[in-house]
C-alpha cells in the first residue's frame, strides 16, 4: 500500500476533490466554504435528497449528485462529519418545496450532525408553512462487528449507503413523496449485508509513514471486516489464506445464519440477490474482476445462490486501502415492503459520474465555471433563501433568543472567561492528542484546538456580543458549527443550543443579571436535551462521564446557596473525577469502540478536554 501522494497535506485536498468532482458534470455546483455539492436542475417540485459524511470515501457522496441520484452532497475532511453549519447550508441549496430526506452512515459524528441539521429543516419547514417534511435513513450494513460489540452503536455503514441513495433519487424522480422514501431506505438497510477484506491499513495524507506509527499491517497478513477508517475488524490473518478461501470466510459471515452475531439477513435460495463487489480504493481492476468471477462460482456451489444483478465498481472507498468489500441485497424482500421494484429503481438512469458516464448538458464551447463563479452562485441562492425568512443556515446571533434571558453582569468578565477557556483547550491539546491516539484516531486534541483557535479569533475580532449570556453562547455556537466536525462537533453544538434555551427558560426578567443559579439551571437544562440525541450516559467513557458531573454539581451547589466561584470549583472539581474515573471504563461508543482494551489506561480524551475549559473558566474568578 503505497504511502506517497501527489498532494502530501490533507489541508485543502477535499476543497480541490469537491471542485474537480463538479467540473465533470456541468449541471452540478460547490459551495466551497461548506463543502456542499448540489445539482442545479433539481426542481422544487421533487423530494431532495441530501446525503454525506467523511471525505475519503468518494465517490460517495460527492460523485453520486445528479439527476436520478442526489440532489446535495455534504462532506467534512478526510474521517470527519461535517458540521451542522455545514449540512444547513446543504438543505437550502436543495431546492425543494415536497421535503427532504437525509441520508447518512452510521457512524456517531455523522449520525448527530446530519440529526442536528433534520431538526433545523423540519422547523424552517413548519415555518415556511408548504407541508415538507423531513426523513432521515441512517444506513448500517456491516456485518464484521457483530451485535455484542456493535452494542449501541450498531451496524456500520459501508456499500449500503450509494445503493440505497441510488434508489431514493430515482424514486424521487418518479414523484414518491417524503415518507415513501424513507420506508424505502429502511427497507433496503434491513435487508442489506456487508462485509470487508483488507491487506493493509489505508494511509492519510500528511500523517505518519511509517509501519508502527501507522499500524500497517504485516506483508502477508489481511484484516477482515476492517472498517472504512482503518477500525479494527472480526478477523486479523497473519498469514493470507487464499483467494477462494478468504471469499469463502467472507461470504460465511454474510449467509450463515447459525452465527447469532451476524444473522442479520436470510437469503433462500430462489432470492436471487443483488451482488456488489466495491473496490476501497486500492484494489487492481483484474483483481477485482477476478474476485467477482470467484464470489459468483461459491454462491452458486455453496450456497444455491444466482445473483439477479452484478455490480463492480469503486463506491465506497477508504483512501487507498488495497481491499474490498463484498455486499449481498435481498431485493424481493424491498420490492415486496414498498409494493414497487427496487431493481427498477436501481437500473434507472442518472447522469452522476461516480455512478456512469454524464451524456446530457454538454455544449460545443467551453462551459467549465471558474471557483469565484461557483462561489458568486451559490451566495446567491442562499442570500435569496435566507431574504425568505425560514433558511435553515445563516447567522444565529440576528434570532430572538440572543436578546432574550438575563444580563451579564460584567462583559468585560465574560470576554476574559471566554479567552481563558480556550487558551485552557490548546495548551492541552498535545496531551489529548496522545490520549486519543491510544484510544481512537488520533483527532480529538487538534478538532478541539482548531475550534478554540476560531473562536478566540472571533473574540479578539469583537464578533461576539457580551451583553446577554444568550448572544454570547449563540456567537461561540455560530464559530463552532463552521469550525468544529466529527462526533464531538455535534454533541457541543447540540448542548450550546440548550444552553441558549436554559438561559432563556431561567428568568422572564430581561433586566436580570445572570447569576451562577442562573448557568446552573441552563447547564441541566442543556445536559438534558442533549441526552435526546446521544445515547450517551456517565459510565460510557464519553465526554458525558465529565460534562454530566459538573452540570449537576453546578446546579446543586448554585440551589444550595454557594457563590459563583465556590459553586465553580466543586462542579470543576466533579468534572476532573469524572474525566480520570474514565480510565478505568470501557468505550461503549463512538470509534472508540472498535479499537477494544489497551495496555496503556489513559483518560477518554473528550471528557478530559471537557475538564480542561471549565478549568479555564475557573481560573478568570
Amino acid at each position: 500500500m503505497s504511502i506517497k501522494h501527489v498532494f502530501d497535506d490533507a489541508n485543502g485536498l477535499i476543497d480541490k476533490a469537491l471542485l474537480g468532482a463538479v467540473y465533470t458534470n456541468p449541471d452540478l455546483r460547490v459551495y466551497v466554504p461548506h463543502k456542499v455539492v448540489y445539482d442545479t436542475t433539481h426542481t422544487p417540485d421533487k423530494v431532495a435528497i441530501l446525503a454525506g459524511g467523511g471525505g475519503g470515501h468518494e465517490p460517495t457522496f460527492s460523485g453520486l449528485v445528479g439527476r436520478g441520484l442526489l440532489t446535495v452532497a455534504v462532506s467534512g475532511d478526510i474521517f470527519a462529519s461535517p458540521s451542522a453549519a455545514q449540512i444547513c447550508s446543504g438543505v437550502d441549496l436543495a431546492n425543494s418545496d415536497k421535503g427532504l430526506v437525509v441520508v447518512v452512515l452510521n457512524y456517531t459524528g455523522d449520525c448527530l450532525n446530519f440529526g442536528l441539521a433534520s431538526e433545523k429543516a423540519r422547523a424552517a419547514f413548519s415555518g415556511a408553512g408548504k407541508g415538507q417534511e423531513v426523513e432521515m435513513v441512517i444506513v448500517g450494513d456491516d456485518v464484521s462487528v457483530g451485535r455484542s460489540k456493535g452494542g449501541l452503536v450498531g451496524r456500520r455503514g459501508l456499500t449500503g449507503a450509494p445503493f440505497v441513495v441510488k434508489a431514493l433519487g430515482a424514486a424521487a424522480e418518479k414523484g414518491w413523496d417524503v415518507k415513501s422514501l424513507g420506508n424505502l431506505g429502511r427497507s433496503m438497510v434491513k435487508n442489506f449485508v456487508t462485509v470487508g477484506s483488507s491487506l493493509d491499513h489505508c494511509h492519510v495524507p500528511g500523517r505518519a509513514t511509517s509501519d508502527e506509527e501507522r499500524g500497517a499491517l504485516g506483508p502477508k497478513a489481511v484484516e477482515i471486516g476492517m472498517g472504512i477508517h482503518n477500525e479494527s475488524g472480526v478477523k486479523h490473518i497473519e498469514n493470507k489464506p487464499s483467494g477462494p478461501d478468504l471469499i469463502k470466510e467472507m461470504l460465511g459471515l454474510l449467509l450463515n445464519m447459525e452465527d447469532k452475531e451476524r444473522a442479520f439477513v436470510s437469503f433462500e435460495k430462489d432470492d436471487d440477490p443483488v451482488l456488489i463487489i466495491n473496490n476501497l480504493g486500492g484494489m487492481s481492476n483484474v483483481e477485482l474482476s477476478a474476485i467477482v468471477a470467484e464470489v459468483v462460482a461459491q454462491l452458486k456451489e455453496d450456497w444455491g445462490l444466482s445473483p439477479v444483478r452484478v455490480y463492480c465498481d469503486t463506491y465506497v472507498t477508504s483512501l487507498n486501502a488495497p481491499g474490498f468489500n463484498i455486499s449481498l441485497m435481498k431485493h424481493k424482500d424491498v420490492s415486496k415492503d414498498i409494493g414497487s421494484s427496487v431493481l427498477e429503481l436501481i437500473d434507472a438512469p442518472t447522469d452522476a459520474t461516480g455512478w456512469s458516464g454524464v451524456s446530457q448538458g454538454w455544449t460545443d464551447k467551453a462551459m467549465l465555471k471558474t471557483p469565484e463563479e461557483h462561489l458568486k452562485e451559490s451566495e446567491k441562492r442562499l442570500e435569496e433563501t435566507r431574504n425568505s425568512g425560514h433558511a435553515v443556515s445563516g447567522s444565529l446571533v440576528s434570532g430572538k433568543s440572543a436578546s432574550a434571558g438575563p444580563k451579564n453582569g460584567s462583559s468585560d468578565l465574560a470576554k476574559k472567561a471566554l479567552s481563558s477557556l480556550c487558551r485552557a483547550v490548546i495548551d492541552i491539546e498535545p496531551t489529548l492528542t496522545k490520549y486519543d491516539t491510544v484510544v481512537g484516531d488520533g483527532d480529538a486534541g487538534e478538532t478541539l484546538r482548531h475550534c478554540a483557535e476560531a473562536i478566540l479569533k472571533a473574540v479578539e475580532g469583537d464578533k461576539i456580543q457580551y451583553d446577554r449570556p444568550t448572544a454570547m453562547v449563540l456567537g461561540v455556537t455560530e464559530v463552532l458549527e463552521s469550525n468544529m466536525g466529527g462526533t464531538s462537533g455535534a454533541i457541543y453544538a447540540i448542548y450550546l443550543t440548550g444552553l441558549v434555551q436554559g438561559l432563556v427558560k431561567s428568568t422572564e426578567n430581561a433586566d436580570e443579571e445572570a447569576t451562577v443559579k442562573h448557568w446552573g439551571s441552563a447547564a441541566v437544562h442543556a445536559l438534558e436535551s442533549l441526552g435526546h440525541y446521544t445515547p450517551a450516559r456517565p459510565g460510557d467513557r464519553t465526554l458525558v462521564d465529565a460534562l454530566d458531573p459538573f452540570c449537576r454539581t453546578l446546579q446543586k451547589e448554585a440551589d444550595g446557596g454557594k457563590n459563583s466561584k465556590d459553586a465553580l470549583t466543586a462542579a470543576v472539581k466533579a468534572a476532573k473525577e469524572g474525566a480520570e474515573h474514565t480510565r478505568d471504563l470501557t468505550a461503549r461508543l463512538g470509534r472508540a469502540t472498535y479499537v477494544g482494551e489497551t495496555s496503556e489506561k489513559v483518560p477518554d480524551p473528550g471528557a478530559y478536554g471537557v475538564w480542561a475549559l471549565v478549568q479555564g473558566i475557573l481560573e478568570t474568578l
